[in-house]
């Protein structure tokens, strides 16, 4: 059961991701992943009917908890949309899946006492050669435009998602069990928005580049529908990582790529190469691998 939910979360994450940039390549990347956000406070409280009255108590003292991981998660996104404006969805979602299996790897060590053996060392030295080549192929068979197109921008962009949706995971990890998943998820994916909120209208004061941009209510539908799998993702996720320990959670999450690639090809014409499938697949398995050997 733990596989099946946690395969479940990876493919709704995907399906998010790969509708979202649609968005991303046709608006302000921070407001959208604001909009996206707040979008997820009508399509995500279903969830709550699933959580029991006294979750609500005791969940007030993960607050700060909470917004730190929701303020590490904006950042990641804002970081991740200008991936997905520079690169291919697929492509940019194998490097943000890489280099978050091997942030979560390093910080494991850190914060979780979990020694890495000389396997898996070696093991994520070879998957980050392997990410860096991938998003560094010449781009064909794509509708991005040259000027789109930047992929030494959009590897940096997928380590920053990496560096800092790790370290929120670790976090929401530990509150989704020291509290009921479905309220932790809920609460998370809604603060990411109004964090990502604060943060373009802060970047407006603070900047000449302008801050939280309004959309029209036809858009933010449109967001609304395409973000909507966030929440049997986030749910679902939330949930196996109560199940099973972290560590196979993100190796399952981190297959979102395959994914990615599947639906980018179908819904956004971006056809990968022949090439690109092999290195597609040899990521994928190099990054579960990097989870499971001892």
């Amino acid at each position: 059961m733990f596989f099946v939910i946690a395969l479940t979360a990876t493919f709704a994450y995907a399906l998010q991701g790969v509708l979202m940039a649609k968005v991303y390549r046709q608006s302000d990347r921070l407001s959208s992943v604001a909009y996206r956000g707040l979008s997820l406070l009508i399509s995500m409280s279903p969830l709550l009917l699933l959580v029991p009255q006294s979750a609500f108590v005791e969940f007030s003292g993960l607050v700060g908890q909470l917004l730190l991981a929701a303020s590490l998660a904006a950042l990641a996104n804002w970081a991740n949309a200008i991936a997905f404006v520079r690169l291919p969805v697929g492509i940019a979602s194998a490097l943000s899946m890489a280099f978050t299996a091997l942030f979560v790897a390093l910080l494991g060590q850190v914060f979780l006492d979990e020694r890495l053996s000389p396997q898996q060392w070696l093991m994520g030295a070879v998957t980050l050669a392997m990410v860096l080549l991938l998003g560094a192929s010449q781009r064909r068979g794509t509708p991005l435009t040259s000027s789109d197109y930047r992929p030494l921008s959009g590897i940096l962009a997928s380590a920053g998602y990496g560096s800092l949706m790790s370290y929120a995971l670790i976090l929401v990890a530990g509150m989704s069990r020291a509290s009921h998943p479905f309220l932790v998820g809920y609460a998370w994916e809604a603060s990411i928005g109004l964090m990502a909120m604060l943060f373009a209208l802060a970047r407006g004061r603070v900047s000449a580049k302008p801050g939280f941009q309004r959309i029209s209510w036809s858009r933010f539908r449109q967001i609304l529908v395409f973000a909507s799998p966030t929440a049997l993702g986030t749910g679902c996720y939330a949930y196996a990582m109560t199940l099973g320990p972290l560590a196979i959670a993100a190796a399952i999450l981190s297959t979102m790529m395959v994914f990615s690639m599947l639906l980018g090809w179908w819904l956004l014409a971006e056809r990968p190469r022949l090439r690109q499938w092999a290195m597609m697949s040899l990521v994928c398995m190099s990054v579960v691998a990097l989870k499971l050997v001892s």
